[in-house]
């Protein structure tokens, strides 16, 4: 019997990195931003901890902290839950050109 195969090739080059972000949630026309950090980034997501619980699926905004530019959309694709928040994965959503 032969043994599967599979690979651990990411489809992105994944760059570690602490940088300090807010997350922002979008809740009954109120926006809400949170403390979080990126702990690494790719050209197709990131992975961030935050310690507040994030929901797989979940549709989020990351500024970079203390910059009130535009928030970039990312969706939530996996989180492991920890009891000072969550370590969560997030996939980049394509945005429409200016």
């Amino acid at each position: 019997m032969q043994a599967a195969s599979y690979t651990t090739e990411r489809r992105s080059q994944r760059v570690s990195a602490t940088i300090p972000i807010n997350l922002v949630m979008h809740q009954d026309e109120i926006k809400i931003e949170h403390d979080a950090w990126m702990v690494d980034i790719s050209s197709k997501g990131a992975r961030v901890r935050a310690g507040l619980v994030l929901l797989a699926g979940q549709t989020i905004g990351i500024m970079p902290a203390g910059d009130p530019g535009q928030e970039i959309p990312y969706r939530v694709v996996w989180v492991e839950r920890a009891s000072s928040g969550s370590l969560a994965g997030l996939a980049l959503l394509e945005t429409p050109q200016a």
